[in-house]
């Protein structure tokens, strides 16, 4: 969103002011410029539906980074920890396993009761469904659990559900 915002901007300007040059580089181009600076994080881009998790702890590790890097609580980091790992669980259930998508289901509602107990907003629950969901691969799975039978529950638990 940020990358759009900013070439939206360049072209504006430069639709304003002949002076103003519309942007060399590529779109990667302009993306690793942002991740190198620190203003985009720096996302795994591969293929591979699950992703890097070098400490196997179930949450891709640039999506672990980003959340370490939000100015929040160490309680809501865990909150986003464990919204994250339910994302990251989507990727590899097993679809045809109408327990397992149950199963998976409900630690999802359970997650974003979580976070709604700590955070007045979703905003930042979005932005890690974002960055969890970053490739055509990832998105087109989370897709697929959504379309899943049982996947699809709309009861909210009751009580603490942070881990």
């Amino acid at each position: 969103m940020q990358l759009s915002l900013v070439v939206l901007f360049v072209a504006m300007l430069a639709s304003c002011r002949e002076d103003v040059p519309l942007p060399t580089q590529s779109l990667a181009q302009q993306i690793k410029t942002l991740e190198d600076t620190g203003a985009y994080p720096k996302l795994d881009r591969s293929t591979d539906l699950k992703g890097p998790d070098q400490n196997l702890n179930g949450v891709r590790d640039d999506v672990e980074a980003w959340i370490n890097a939000q100015p929040i609580t160490d309680i809501q980091k865990k909150a986003l920890m464990q919204k994250a790992e339910v994302y990251q669980k989507t990727l590899s259930v097993d679809l045809t396993n109408k327990a397992a998508v149950i199963a998976l289901d409900n630690e999802s509602m359970a997650s974003t009761s979580c976070v709604g107990d700590l955070f007045a907003r979703y905003d930042l629950m979005d932005k890690v469904k974002a960055i969890t969901f970053n490739t055509k691969e990832r998105t087109m799975r989370y897709i697929q659990y959504n379309q899943t039978p049982g996947a699809a529950s709309t009861r909210m638990p009751e009580g603490n559900t942070c881990k």
